[in-house]
């Protein structure tokens, strides 16, 4: 399967997108939109939160980065999946220590990953995450 292509109901829905750099989340926005997903990126997680609860259905994927000032992308995980414990969450991280991932885990969070060396690296990784 090229970057291009993904089954038709994925290609429809959303994926949100939190981090706190603003460049990342318009970079990564453009490779969601290149891969046939509609993104929805935020840098703050109250609004992030906001859109999310206003419409659960519309997104198939949740990626948080886990640390942002005044935010934690565990803390925001945690409020997504207490409303929707299917929801498809993933943490993006610099670095994580083990009681981060422990606490993930706990959560329901699908994988805590290493944040892409660049943002072309992170199309096979929302393909894995919604297998």
């Amino acid at each position: 399967m090229n970057e291009g292509t993904g089954p038709a109901e994925e290609r429809r829905c959303g994926v949100l997108y939190l981090d706190d750099e603003e460049p990342l989340v318009f970079l990564v926005s453009r490779l969601l939109r290149r891969l046939g997903f509609e993104p929805f990126g935020f840098t703050a997680a109250g609004e992030a939160l906001q859109a999310y609860r206003s419409d659960p259905a519309k997104f198939v994927l949740v990626l948080t980065d886990l640390s942002m000032p005044g935010a934690s992308g565990l803390d925001f995980a945690q409020e997504v999946l207490a409303g929707s414990p299917q929801a498809r969450v993933a943490i993006l991280t610099g670095h994580a220590d083990e009681a981060d991932v422990t606490r993930a885990n706990a959560l329901g969070v699908r994988a805590v990953l290493r944040k892409p060396k660049t943002v072309d690296e992170l199309g096979p990784v929302v393909r894995e995450l919604l297998r």
